[in-house]
């Protein structure tokens, strides 16, 4: 009975980091296909201020802003939206007021623009912190 529970406990374990691989990698395949059917455009950089986000991810350290842009491309008109994207130190000179960056639109939802320059990167852990508070 005594080596019972270590092994029920270290199955547990052993259980729920593969339950969580396997769903981290569903999310990382959706959020590619994503990407891959969102539209080529350009967006212009209206305007930015910092979000309560920041962190290390694969270019470094990074911080996110939250962007005012004006986007287009050859079939869709120029419209305004808002993304929060994290800015790597790489990506901070891309992305001041005035200049284009090259983006993707995403298929389902205009708003969630996809920075697509080295040094730059949609944020969806913004996005996840705060899917819950729109509804």
């Amino acid at each position: 009975m005594e080596i019972i529970i270590p092994i029920a406990v270290a199955a547990l374990v052993i259980g729920f980091f593969m339950y969580a691989s396997k769903s981290g990698a569903k999310l990382l395949a959706e959020r590619d296909a994503r990407i891959n059917k969102a539209e080529k455009a350009k967006a212009k950089i209206i305007g930015s201020h910092q979000v309560g986000i920041r962190g290390t991810g694969t270019g470094g350290h990074y911080q996110g802003y939250e962007f005012t842009l004006e986007v287009s491309n050859s079939y869709k008109e120029p419209y305004r939206a808002k993304s929060v994207w994290e800015v790597y130190p790489m990506g901070a000179p891309k992305v001041q007021d005035g200049m284009e960056v090259h983006v993707k639109i995403d298929a389902e939802d205009d708003q969630a623009i996809y920075p697509m320059d080295q040094g730059l990167a949609y944020s969806w852990n913004f996005q996840m912190m705060h899917k819950n508070k729109k509804k």
